[in-house]
Order: C-alpha cells, then structure tokens, then sequence
C-alpha cells in the first residue's frame, strides 16, 4: 500500500528517518537539562540559600598592647586616702622615712621672755632619764636644774627668767605630776595632774592631753601626732605623723583639718595664722629644713636649711620673729622669723 501524504511529510516508517528524529529530540533534551542546571547554579551563587545568613568574616578588635611599667617594691595601700602634698614644700622631699620614734628620748625647747629658754630631754618610760636646763642669755649656756621626781618628762615651758614649768611622769609612767618654779629653776613645786597644760602621752598615737581631758585628734589611720602647739586652753594645733595639720579652738572637743606638710616633725603657732616647722627628709638639705606659713598651715614655704650632723629629732619655738631650733645638744636661734639662724649651743 503507498504511503499516506501524512506519512510521507513525517519521514513516513521510513527507519533512518526515524532514528534521525529520536537523537534530535534526546539532543535537544539534554541542551534543556543542561541550561536548568546553569541557571539553578547561578541563582544559588546570588542568592544565599533559604533561612541562613551567609556569614561575613567577623571583624578582629585589635588587642590593645599593655603599657609596660616598671618593676616596683609592693607597698601596701593605706587604709585612708592620703593628703596631698603642698607642691612648693614637697617638690625635693626625699624618699627616706619620716615617721619619729618616739618612743626614743627626745630633746624638747621652749622660748620664753626675753632671753630665756629652757631645753629638756624626755627620756623614756621604764628608764627614765629626764633633764632639765635653763638659759638666761639665749641659749648661749645652761644651767642644769634637778627636779628627782620627774623621770620623764611630757612636756616643758619657758615664762621668763624666773619662770617656767614641766609636765612629768614617775619612770613607770604611771603618774602625772606638773613642777613649777618660780625662783630660775632653783626649786620645783609639784601638783599632781597636768595643770590645765596641753601635751603628749606617754604612749604614741593620736590621743593628747587637752586642759580638760584627752582628746583624739583625727589623724589618719596608723599615724600618730609628732607635734603640738598650743595657743591657749581653746586653740592648739598638731601635726600627724603622716603630715596632716589639725587645729582645735574648742580645748581638743573637735579638729578641723588646716593643711599638709608630709615629713614634719615639729611645728610652732605663734598665732592663728603664722608659724614655723621642721623636716628633715629634703634632699636638698643636709640637716634640718626650717619653713613656715602665714595662712594658719594651709601652705607653706621653705624659709632655711640649718646644716647639721645630729640625728636626733628636731625640735621650733617661735615667739613672735623670735625662734629656736634644737637638735640634741645643739641649739640654733633666729630673729628674722626663721629666715637664717646662729649657732647657740
């Protein structure tokens, strides 16, 4: 039978045709699959997958690179802030220790009318020890004085030639006894107690003897008061071992901090508002650094430097431009508010 014309446009059954249509067809099958496979790789090269973020490489901090510091002695913080210093006393203060022992003898000086002045070693207690010495010309010479009684002594006065007064204990420091004289030093009356003086206990702390009882001078944490002076039964002023300055004008029922002097040992008011001190941890000094203040110790400048040997602790009287420094044994005087001094003893 001929084919059909529909056969004939087909490639009929014609066998080669048909094989001919069949790899077309796989062909063009497999150039689809492959452009599907294309396109689904790049749209998954755009596109990050469903749900998940395409994690960014996360941004390093730099470390920062530790300051070095120097290697230094362990020192154990105070338990309380500590005071700033007065820039223009401290500026070469030295790192050497400056707190007193003051369980150690100690000389003690003090200026009267005058000419006089009567200088005194404390000694300790359980040894006692004490002297006592009276000057008529300045300081030039002494004259002993014997008062047996007083083993130790607290504290010592000048008034003028004629007069003067301690503060002593027996050499168990048990009693406080005050001597009088009224005579140069010729003879001594005692009455027991403290007289109504001010002065230092026996025992070394922030506690001190006010005219009407002991009071507690709020020094630091661990300080101890290294120097007193007095104005009269209200006003006194002291000194911390730390070199806080507190003042009272209430006989020692409350203190007020005035000012900061690190390393003082000693301090004299001769009012409200002036005064003099010492030190002896500057190292451009070889001895003693005298300085004073005329704003009642809230700062001070340094006024001389007394060249000395003597280790001993210092010790200022002032009165007025009048003033004496003592070092152990040796005795210095000034007539210029502490501006220069000479050798008295």
């Amino acid at each position: 039978m001929p084919p059909s014309e529909e056969s004939v446009q087909d490639g009929g059954g014609d066998p080669l045709a048909v094989r001919l249509r069949t790899i077309g067809t796989v062909a063009v099958g497999v150039l689809v699959a492959l452009d599907i496979v294309l396109v689904t790789l790049a749209f998954r090269h755009v596109r990050p997958s469903s749900g998940v973020s395409t994690p960014v490489a996360e941004a390093r901090t730099p470390r920062a690179t530790p300051t070095r510091v120097a290697t230094q002695p362990s020192v154990t913080p105070s338990a309380t802030p500590s005071h700033p210093a007065t820039p223009s006393a401290t500026a070469q203060a030295s790192s050497r220790p400056t707190v007193p022992d003051l369980r150690a003898s100690r000389t003690l000086v003090d200026i009267g009318a005058g000419a006089a002045v009567v200088r005194a070693r404390t000694g300790t207690c359980g040894h006692g020890g004490a002297t006592v010495e009276l000057s008529l010309n300045g300081g030039e010479t002494f004259v002993p004085s014997d008062v047996p009684s007083a083993a130790v002594i607290l504290r010592a006065g000048s008034v003028d030639a004629d007069r003067a007064w301690l503060v002593g204990m027996d050499a168990d420091c048990t009693t406080v006894t005050t001597y009088t004289t009224s005579n140069g030093g010729g003879a001594w009356s005692e009455a027991r107690g403290s007289g109504g003086n001010w002065h230092r206990l026996p025992q070394a702390g922030p506690r001190l003897q006010a005219p009407s009882g002991p009071t507690t001078v709020p020094c630091p944490r661990g300080e101890v008061v290294v120097g007193i002076s007095e104005l009269d039964e209200d006003r006194a002023y002291v000194s911390c071992s730390g070199g806080a300055i507190f003042a009272t004008a209430n006989g020692g029922a409350s203190w007020a901090e005035r000012g900061t002097l690190p390393g003082v040992l000693d301090l004299d008011f001769v009012d409200d508002s002036r005064a003099l001190a010492v030190r002896t941890d500057d190292d451009t000094c070889e001895g003693v650094t005298v300085l004073a203040t005329a704003d009642g110790g809230a700062t001070w400048t340094p006024r001389a430097c007394v060249e000395t040997d003597e280790e001993a602790l210092p010790v200022v009287s002032a009165d007025g431009d009048r003033a004496y420094l003592g070092v152990g044994d040796a005795l210095w005087f000034s007539e210029d508010a502490g501006g220069s001094w000479q050798r008295r003893a």
